[in-house]
């Protein structure tokens, strides 16, 4: 009896470990298709990307917009004169803009300027929302692309270096002939878990140095 338990655990364990393969497999190749996204720059985008069209004047001031939830967001929308689209600074652009210096700088009857991703120029003028990349008045930039690049490729590298890391930990836990006590214990999933998010950072710093 005691034999044939030891044999369904081998059994039970070989089923399990093949789990971990793919899962390794599979993180090791979205990591590195986001892994190539930032070593590219595809994160980035250029001034030559963005169209630009000046002399818009402002017929709804910018407002601060929040959704909750699972899907939560944060943005600053407004409208212009003579033009359908509701206008957006949302994602990551948001995330390096002064709101309240946006909404209590730009009012109703201001003339701005503003650039687009020319991949978005059909949303320019119709009914759908259109994310800007610049917002300028009386020669002043309240959008900082720089920052935006920076924040959008660093998360960009926080995928992967979770997605390596699980690979790395789910391949180890693979190779392993059999089966830890530990496992008895602690859910190997949140060892799992836990230790990718570890490694992670310990990897994330010895990068900044790169």
């Amino acid at each position: 009896m005691t034999n044939f338990n030891m044999i369904n655990n081998i059994s039970d364990w070989e089923e399990k470990q093949k789990g971990y393969l793919v899962v390794s497999v599979l993180c090791l190749i979205f990591g590195t298709y986001f892994f190539i996204k930032v070593i590219s720059g595809s994160y980035v985008i250029e001034q030559s990307d963005l169209e630009v069209y000046e002399n818009l004047i402002i017929s709804n001031a910018p407002k601060f917009k929040e959704r909750k939830g699972k899907r939560s967001r944060k943005w600053i929308e407004f409208n212009c004169i003579n033009n359908q689209s509701t206008f957006e600074i949302a994602g990551y652009d948001y995330s390096c803009v002064n709101d309240q210096e946006v909404i209590n700088e730009i009012k109703t009857g201001d003339t701005i300027s503003i650039a687009i991703l020319k991949d978005d120029l059909n949303d320019f003028n119709t009914q759908n929302s259109c994310e800007i990349h610049s917002l300028v008045k009386n020669d002043k930039e309240y959008l900082d692309l720089r920052c935006r690049n920076e924040v959008d490729t660093g998360g960009g590298k926080r995928i992967f270096l979770i997605l390596f890391s699980i690979s790395i930990l789910t391949a180890i836990v693979y190779s392993l002939p059999k089966k830890p006590k530990l496992f008895d214990i602690v859910d190997p999933i949140l060892i799992v878990g836990i230790g990718s998010i570890i490694l992670a950072f310990i990897i994330y710093l010895i990068t900044l140095e790169l």
